[in-house]
């Protein structure tokens, strides 16, 4: 850890002095205040719930429904109040929906319009790809991740990037809120074993060690063969944290180390001839993608958190982050497939071995102030972002035509060694730092039955070619009629230079991107409580768009972009959450929208529709207490690739689960994902590189909590 503590040098004098006065002040106000209690007084719930503004306590035990969020206006606050659509995954409903290894499969059954893009972090929302997802509000870089440590998952819609940096997309982000240590003690103890060789063990402990101070230790450890050597997935997961806290300050440290090796991606995916993008089923059945065994892509993190929060009075507070990670993501012996020739059947395939290093650094403030003026309720928000991402990459193998195999026999791949001959492309990935400096008013009217909003943020990025820099705007309304109902209007800009990486066949890049965003929707609560619902109409537009296109330059053995220009996109959202009695919970989301060209056909690699939902009952009398029962389905509309003339049909899938807690700290759970075995693709970055669902599979897991 000692090896970060140099960088901080780099942040800003003026950012320095801020982070130094408000450490002073807390450290000060801190002595002034009554000595923290002994750990076994000051172990109680109150504590738990008496958080900073920024935070929240565990999800864990709260079920499946969220009556707050953190990160929509990056401060506490009722999602009634929120003039947007926001959706929290409490702890609870990810455990159940049992997929550890993917943002893109949890999210799908229960957040309306987020569906995977690829497998992975990867995901679309409202039609379109969105990018990485925040940890805790701070930008993240990870392809592949594990929620081992995920205390909730955020899902914000629209355009944010007045509160989250040119990062963002227009159509919405993911926030991961993290786990974080705890006053009082608490562990779980959790081993999985399921089909294709899964077995996974997961520890979580935290607790207090005295005189203010808590710490947190997480730990997972994964094989999984995957249904075919494709889609292995074996993970080391560590995270520790070590935080103090007394009547006014927090101040937390965080480490997590994590390794990730997959299979060979979509390297070597085959699809069936024709429009309709669909598995080539061969004879080996399920075994349909045909890559060497060799193919390794892997993800090696180190990741430094440094977060500092005080409140100076009760409507007061600050919090001063620094972020630094270090990740490797190395493609080792990954084949690329060139041409598939059916009638001969044969496959032509590229070679090639590629490691990507880089550094991300991340630090700012965000503050936050409540007071009234009259009768009006006023919230200030502002702060400041850095946020830079630089490193390297480089090709020590690339071969144009590696292999001419048989298509239905795939294992004649092992019979081949990459040639001697190599060709060395190194290529530097120059920073281009990010500034925001942001503020957001926030008024209460008439005993806060209206609330508006309304902000700016100045970005800046410094790229090679020059200086980018624009003003962002974003306003909103929320009225309530009556008591539980709420109406609201946002609008919002945003500004998006494009990155190193998204350049044409020749290296050039794109011009930076520009949106706009509208949204108009309405939020319910009925049956004091047991029954929500937010629907929603939103319309945005982009300008100077380009998509990834899948395709290789055969010069560099880089991917390209290819230049999109303006879109379009409308559409509508329900999301519902019901107690529909006192042990059945239920989630049902559905979306509907477009995603229209310059031309006003539908844009390539988008769908039009999507629907999920997830339910729990619980078993609370008889013979069966304590048995739980649930599950839920996914549906995805039809992804159009109209430039070339493809799509990917229609598809659903289901998952089951029957968990069974047989003594006060013991629990036994049953997952069993695409029930009906359904073979389809789930998603795609172009229409000849595309992601195949997994078949059926089953996980079974014992846990033990020590409580």
């Amino acid at each position: 850890m000692t090896a970060y503590l140099p960088c901080l040098a780099s942040i800003r004098s003026a950012l320095r002095a801020f982070f130094l006065c408000s450490l002073a002040i807390g450290l000060a106000r801190g002595q002034a205040a009554p000595s923290p209690a002994p750990a076994d007084a000051a172990d109680s719930s109150k504590d738990l719930v008496n958080l900073p503004a920024f935070e929240v306590k565990s999800s864990t035990d709260q079920g499946y429904f969220a009556k707050q969020s953190i990160s929509g206006m990056k401060t506490k606050m009722d999602l009634a109040d929120t003039p947007g659509n926001i959706t929290v995954i409490p702890r609870d409903l990810i455990d159940d929906i049992g997929v550890s290894e993917s943002a893109s499969d949890t999210l799908k059954f229960v957040a309306s319009g987020v569906n995977p893009y690829v497998r992975g972090e990867q995901l679309q929302i409202r039609g379109s790809r969105t990018g990485f997802t925040l940890v805790d509000d701070i930008p993240d870089l990870m392809f592949f991740a594990d929620n081992v440590g995920i205390d909730s998952y955020e899902i914000l819609k629209g355009p944010t990037a007045l509160l989250y940096g040119p990062s963002s997309s227009i159509f919405g982000l993911v926030i991961k809120t993290t786990k974080k240590p705890a006053p009082v003690f608490d562990a779980s103890l959790k081993a999985s074993y399921g089909s294709f060789g899964f077995a996974r063990t997961d520890l979580d402990v935290t607790g207090p060690l005295g005189h203010g101070f808590s710490y947190r230790l997480i730990g997972a450890y994964q094989n999984s063969d995957g249904y075919n050597d494709s889609y292995r997935d074996d993970r080391r997961i560590f995270i520790s944290s070590l935080q103090w806290r007394n009547a006014r300050t927090t101040i937390r440290a965080s480490y997590e180390h994590a390794t990730i090796e997959t299979g060979t991606l979509d390297a070597n995916n085959v699809v069936a001839p024709g429009n309709v993008i669909k598995p080539f089923e061969g004879p080996r059945g399920w075994k349909f993608r045909y890559a060497p065994d060799y193919g390794t892509a892997g993800l090696y993190s180190n990741d430094v958190r440094l977060n500092f929060t005080h409140e100076f009075t009760e409507n007061w507070q600050t919090r001063v982050y620094y972020d630094r990670t270090v990740t490797d993501r190395p493609s080792i012996g990954m084949p690329l497939l060139t041409s598939v020739d059916y009638v001969t059947g044969t496959i032509v395939t590229a070679f090639f071995d590629y490691d990507e290093n880089f550094i991300s650094t991340v630090y700012g403030t965000d503050n936050i102030g409540k007071y009234s003026v009259g009768p009006v309720n006023l919230q200030s928000n502002f702060g400041y972002l850095y946020d830079n991402r630089e490193g390297t990459g480089k090709t020590y193998l690339y071969q144009a035509n590696f292999i001419t195999a048989n298509l239905y026999h795939p294992a004649d791949y092992n019979s081949y060694a990459p040639l001697a001959t190599s060709r060395s492309k190194p290529d530097t990935f120059t920073g281009a730092p990010k500034d925001t400096f942001y503020f957001l008013e926030t008024a209460s009217l008439l005993n806060d039955r209206v609330i508006v909003n309304a902000g700016a943020s100045r970005i800046s990025v410094k790229q090679s070619d020059g200086k980018h820099d624009d003003t962002v705007k974003r306003a909103g309304a929320l009225f309530k009629p009556v008591k539980d109902v709420s109406l609201y209007y946002s609008y919002s800009t945003m500004f998006n230079p494009t990155a190193y990486t998204t350049v044409d066949i020749n290296g050039k890049r794109f011009p930076n991107v520009f949106g706009e965003g509208q949204e108009v929707g309405a939020k319910a609560s009925f049956l004091d409580g047991r029954l929500t619902l937010t629907a929603d109409y939103y319309w945005m537009k982009l300008s100077n768009l380009s998509t990834n296109s899948g395709l290789v330059n055969p010069t560099t053995g880089l991917g390209y972009y290819i230049f999109v220009g303006d879109q379009k996109f409308t559409g509508t959202e329900v999301d519902l959450q019901a107690q529909l009695t006192k042990n059945w919970q239920l989630i049902a989301v559905a979306w509907s929208g477009d995603t229209l060209n310059s031309t006003g056909k539908q844009a390539d690699n988008s769908l039009k529709e999507s629907a999920g939902f997830f339910t729990r009952y619980n078993f609370t009398e008889g013979a069966i207490k304590g048995l739980s029962i649930g599950g839920g389905t996914y549906f995805a509309g039809r992804r159009s690739f109209d430039s070339v003339g493809k799509y990917i049909p229609a598809f659903s899938t289901t998952n089951v689960f029957v968990a069974y807690q047989f003594a006060r700290n013991w629990n036994v759970t049953a997952n069993v994902s695409n029930v009906f075995d359904k073979i389809y693709v789930a998603g795609a970055w172009s229409a000849g590189d595309v992601d195949f669902g997994d078949p059926r599979s089953v996980r079974l897991t014992a846990s033990y909590r020590f409580k």
